[in-house]
């Protein structure tokens, strides 16, 4: 019995320690949001999610301005899933990096992605996106 309970103590000391803030839980709820835009190609929702001055890199090395990003993500619709997503908030700035698969039309391609969103009044905004992809082992 006492064995038990100094388990359930030090496992409740280890999960204190992962708490989500209010600010990263924020961001993760503006992440959930583009990632539902995308999906759908909802221009009017990306063009919120995303600030004036957005740099949208891929994987390529294409580079996307706002206007660009948005009409490619309307066109096409995103098909990726992201997978083992963190956050990190610095201030009024915040970064989330994530493996992410693209299902694109010759297979599934392995990316990390880095996103970097800035928080203006109360909203989060995304600033910066860039995909690398992961070579194959």
């Amino acid at each position: 019995m006492k064995t038990l309970l100094i388990s359930a103590f030090l496992l409740g000391l280890s999960t204190n320690g992962f708490a989500e803030s209010a600010d990263e839980a924020a961001v993760r709820a503006a992440h959930d949001r583009f990632l539902t835009a995308a999906k759908a190609g909802d221009g009017a929702a990306l063009e919120k999610i995303f600030a004036d001055g957005l740099q949208y890199s891929h994987s390529s090395a294409k580079m996307e301005t706002k206007q660009e990003a948005i009409a490619a993500l309307v066109k096409s619709k995103g098909n990726f899933e992201v997978h083992s997503q963190t956050i990190h908030v610095y201030g009024n700035t915040a970064t989330i990096r994530a493996k992410v698969t693209a299902h694109g039309a010759t297979g599934d391609i392995p990316l990390s992605m880095l996103q970097v969103w800035v928080k203006k009044g109360k909203d989060w905004q995304m600033v910066e996106r860039q995909t690398t992809r992961i070579p194959a082992p």
